[in-house]
């Protein structure tokens, strides 16, 4: 007999440890610029301690990738939060610009284990024709956490630049005594009886609603190579995407914007914070029916909409010299990310199918990673000889080329025929 697909327990304890992983984040990323420049550095150089993280991502997320296979997501995860704890609280710390650097580069080795580690276990646990709606709840959670944590951190301004790292420390903690206490080892795979693959079939109803036949999997099938993934177009396309969202909406909009916000004429002291505030709104927002969209009528169309909603607003960013139009375009470029994150998750979960795919998932990480440390360097490098337009014109572009890669580059059929009388 069918039923509706319901995403499992453990997603929503991993969405829970989003929300409270990314509300410490939400409270540190508007002062981490500023905090960096308070040393007397440069603008290139206050986006280097961005790009650091980043990089220490990249470096070690094939080794993520292995980690995760050999010792379980669930260890992995709860490892990786404990590191950029530490990596925090050594950031509070920090007396010099080269303290702060290196405390922030050695937290990527910890959030490459935890985000790599979460992500297998969404693709593990999600129905099969429900990853994009798994994708987005997870998402959403971050997303969650993204909007309280800048006005959180707003409350806490008068404490200073430190303090915000400190408890940013103590809430992955608590992320990491959540998945401790209510995701059961066997999530990790290595006793598959408790938890177990599953395979989804969708047929529309009577209505038009998609409708999941819930089938467990009887055999475990061998990992898939990062190789087999190369060999298909689409995964390519699916890599550049996740290059220019690493580099405009996780790379250049983290370090610039609250640096852009700052230097406005005028603005109030929260802009930074209610700038990202607003990206994450947005994107939250979008998050609401993004994973529906994504599943029921096809990852191209979501993503495409998404880049080129993305890459217009984040052009016009640097053409707006206003608290209200970086406001607007802060809120109108988090509703184009929050479309394109699910969908190219959902399209690599697609690629996976019912195999462990922790390396592929790795691989892919690894290019939004790249694109995070390029991204705000040169955006850096473009506003100390150029200022802001040029860096937020090329990073805007970016994401617009790709959207023209999908509609050229990806054929994929429609899932569910639309109903007459709309969605």
């Amino acid at each position: 007999m069918a039923e509706r697909v319901k995403l499992p327990r453990e997603i929503w304890v991993l969405v829970v440890a989003a929300v409270v992983v990314s509300l410490g984040y939400g409270i540190v990323a508007p002062v981490l610029p500023q905090f960096a420049k308070s040393f007397g550095v440069t603008t290139t150089a206050a986006t280097v301690v961005v790009s650091a993280f980043a990089f220490m991502r990249l470096t070690f997320a094939p080794v993520s990738g292995s980690m995760s296979n050999k010792f379980g997501e669930r260890a992995m995860f709860m490892l990786g939060a404990v590191i950029v704890a530490a990596s925090s609280a050594g950031s509070g710390l920090a007396h010099t610009y080269v303290q702060l650097l290196v405390a922030r580069a050695l937290g990527g080795i910890g959030s490459v284990l935890f985000s790599v580690a979460s992500m297998s276990l969404i693709m593990k646990l999600a129905p099969a024709h429900a990853r994009g709606r798994a994708s987005a709840a997870y998402g959403s959670g971050f997303l969650l956490g993204s909007i309280l944590g800048p006005a959180l951190g707003g409350v806490l301004a008068p404490l200073g630049h430190r303090w915000p790292f400190f408890i940013y420390a103590m809430l992955l903690v608590a992320a990491a005594l959540i998945v401790l206490a209510f995701v059961p080892s066997a999530a990790d795979g290595h006793t598959p009886r408790r938890i177990r693959p599953v395979r989804a079939q969708v047929t529309p109803d009577e209505s038009g609603n998609p409708q999941v036949t819930l089938e467990h999997a009887g055999t475990r099938r061998p990992p898939m190579r990062v190789r087999e993934a190369l060999a298909l177009r689409r995964f390519w396309i699916i890599l550049l995407t996740a290059f220019a969202q690493g580099w405009t909406n996780f790379g250049v909009r983290v370090a610039v914007v609250p640096l852009l916000a700052a230097g406005i004429p005028g603005a109030p002291t929260w802009l930074p914070g209610g700038a990202l505030m607003a990206y994450a709104t947005g994107s939250a927002l979008s998050l609401m029916r993004a994973g529906y969209f994504s599943d029921v009528y096809g990852r191209k169309p979501t993503v495409v909409f998404g880049l080129l909603i993305s890459g217009v607003f984040t052009v016009f960013m640097g053409v707006w010299d206003s608290a209200a139009f970086v406001l607007v375009a802060s809120l109108m470029g988090g509703l184009g990310s929050g479309a394109i994150q699910p969908s190219q998750q959902g399209a690599v979960a697609d690629i996976i199918g019912d195999r462990p795919g922790s390396k592929v998932v790795s691989f892919f990480q690894q290019s939004a990673d790249l694109g995070q440390i390029l991204g705000p360097i040169v955006a850096g490098v473009m506003i100390d000889y150029s200022g802001y337009l040029l860096a937020y014109a090329f990073s805007g572009a970016i994401l617009i080329v790709v959207a023209f890669g999908w509609i050229v580059g990806v054929h994929e059929p429609m899932r569910v025929r639309r109903r007459q009388s709309g969605l």
